[in-house]
């Protein structure tokens, strides 16, 4: 069932845990109501991997990690990386002579016509010919500075993508209410790497999310993220259309070798107490190197501790 409770619950229970372990190593002599301590009501910004195999760990109940990268997917996701699109690169035309089986040049006889387009007859009335060479139009890569349409091609069907994940976590029921904040609220942070294909990579989000209640929000539409190798410019997402829940990814356009800053971004946002936010790439293209919060949500998630209550 997707519900972030179960996720909550979990995390709970780790901790809860891990705070008796704490309490049992420390005075024994202390009263054991005041030494009781219930499940932590917060749980602060954490950002981890399905292979670090820790107990915070938490699997995305959406998505298949084995499954093909999302550079490549089928069905209604494809969005296959391409081929740069230099316009020296274009496939250029040009007329060749066919050749017959022996490889001689291939003929035909054709009317012979006079300079205002009259055909001409010889003494007799006859009409004139006279035999040409047949020509037919040929389509061939051009060659370009950085190679040709050919090499570009098959550099790209050389490539293979590899799908790596990450999650970011974030609780706080501490207060009973909802919180609200707009726009960018996570930013993950990649190298580009230097000897990958031109085209568009796209990361994919899988958001889970809860209210206060701990009831299950569903965004109206989650749009992932495309980072634009090497391969043109790039519209940024326009969503001020939109009137539901929005998650969705920027659009960045960046060349081999450069650090970027990836967003993840809400809109109209109903209020959330806690998410676990998947979000997924071509670890074969980009090397994953920190994800922090940002925007309004940086102010709420920095006031978020892990704390509890003493037991009444």
């Amino acid at each position: 069932m997707k519900n972030i409770t179960k996720k909550i619950i979990a995390v709970f229970a780790v901790l809860a845990v891990a705070a008796m372990g704490l309490t049992g190593c420390g005075d024994k002599n202390k009263n054991k109501d005041e030494s009781s301590v219930s499940a932590p009501k917060r749980y602060p910004f954490e950002v981890g991997s399905a292979a670090e195999g820790n107990g915070l760990t938490i699997s995305d109940p959406n998505q298949d990690l084995n499954a093909a990268d999302p550079v490549a997917p089928t069905g209604d996701d494809a969005q296959d990386v391409t081929s740069s699109a230099d316009e020296n690169t274009q496939p250029a035309t040009e007329v060749e002579e066919v050749t017959e089986a022996d490889g001689q040049p291939a003929t035909q006889y054709v009317p012979v016509t006079e300079a205002n387009g009259v055909a001409a007859t010889d003494a007799n009335g006859a009409e004139v010919t006279e035999a040409v060479v047949v020509t037919q139009i040929a389509t061939k890569p051009s060659q370009s500075g950085n190679g040709n349409a050919q090499t570009a091609t098959q550099a790209v069907n050389d490539y293979t993508p590899k799908q790596d994940g990450r999650y970011a976590m974030w609780l706080d029921i501490s207060k009973d209410s909802n919180f609200f904040f707009e726009n960018e609220m996570i930013t993950a942070t990649f190298k580009v790497k230097e000897d990958i294909p031109n085209g568009d990579y796209k990361v994919k989000i899988s958001p889970d999310l809860s209210d206060i209640a701990g009831v299950a929000v569903s965004p109206e539409k989650v749009i992932d993220g495309v980072i634009r190798v090497n391969n043109g410019e790039i519209e940024a997402v326009d969503v001020s259309g939109e009137t539901g829940m929005v998650f969705y990814g920027d659009s960045i356009a960046c060349k081999q070798g450069d650090t970027i800053d990836f967003n993840i971004n809400i809109k109209n946002n109903s209020g959330l107490a806690a998410f676990c936010i998947w979000f997924y790439f071509d670890s074969n293209a980009l090397e994953f190197v920190e994800a922090y919060p940002t925007g309004e949500f940086d102010e709420i998630a920095r006031s978020t501790e892990i704390g509890g209550e003493k037991a009444e």
